[in-house]
């Protein structure tokens, strides 16, 4: 008959053999060797037991699970570092890497706490914090959260109102910028050698302006150069030729227009008969 390891066995099931195996060698006079065959156990694994209840009675058969080594740090002291990672990054503390990795944690835990961990355990500290390794939201720094709640919950909704009252539809309007030569992320190859990936030495860009609407109503154009005022009249006159509808307002930020061009954008706003809306938020 195989051997059975005891210790895939569970603490609870354990607890029920060592009991029931003494009690049957000490009360039934059964042979220890017999006893320990019939549940397949190592023979020599009943006399460690019978030496406990002989010391300490039945309660030295009980379940016990090790303690493990003292814990290096409290949970109070737990909570404190996770305060310092949620909703903040290592530049609040003097670091001059925006997000979190566990040698920053680390670092900080030795200078604010003189704790030493090695990085497998602050991976585990983390870990047990639920913090896991993510990919950050952009959000612009100069953005006031309460002036965007603002807007979502009165201004917003007014607007909505006025638009539907008068057959307006509501676009959101924004620029952005491509290039040709995205990023490499990481490879495998030999230790010591690093890779290398052949790409073009060309680079390439181009923008894009474009607006949406909650229905999902698209519109879009691409140009070269920098956008200003009199590329921005061209753009709203094409807007309002491919929406279909008696007035389209903009929501968008706001741009960077010199003052000799204030008049071009006047005009754009006569032009295409538009109500431009500027939402307090930016759009990272």
């Amino acid at each position: 008959m195989a051997t059975i390891d005891g210790r895939t066995l569970d603490h609870k099931t354990l607890e029920h053999i060592r009991i029931q195996a003494v009690r049957r060698v000490i009360e039934d006079k059964e042979e220890p060797s017999e006893v320990m065959k019939s549940y397949g156990l190592c023979r020599t694994s009943i006399y460690p037991w019978l030496r406990e209840f002989k010391e300490q009675g039945w309660d030295a058969l009980a379940e016990s699970i090790a303690q493990g080594p003292e814990p290096k740090m409290s949970e109070k002291q737990k909570d404190r570092v996770k305060r310092w990672i949620l909703g903040k990054d290592p530049r609040q503390y003097g670091f001059d890497f925006g997000l979190w990795t566990r040698r920053i944690v680390q670092q900080l835990i030795q200078e604010k706490m003189e704790i030493e961990l090695c990085l497998t355990s602050v991976g585990k500290l983390l870990a047990s914090l639920d913090i896991t390794p993510q990919k950050p939201l952009r959000r612009a720094y100069e953005r006031d959260p309460q002036a965007v709640k603002l807007w979502l919950d009165e201004t917003y909704p007014g607007l909505k109102k006025r638009a539907k009252k008068l057959g307006a539809k509501i676009f959101f309007l924004d620029e952005a910028g491509f290039q040709s030569d995205p990023p490499l992320a990481r490879t495998y190859g030999l230790k010591g050698e690093t890779p290398v990936v052949k790409t073009s030495g060309q680079r390439q860009s181009i923008n894009v302006i474009s607006a949406v609407n909650a229905r999902g109503e698209f519109w879009a154009a691409t140009y070269d150069g920098k956008l200003n005022a009199e590329s921005f009249v061209l753009f709203l006159q094409n807007f309002m030729k491919g929406v279909r509808a008696r007035y389209s307002w903009l929501s968008m930020g706001i741009l960077r227009i010199p003052p000799k061009q204030w008049r071009t954008m006047w005009r754009a706003w006569r032009v295409v008969w538009s109500f431009i809306v500027y939402p307090p938020m930016l759009p990272i």
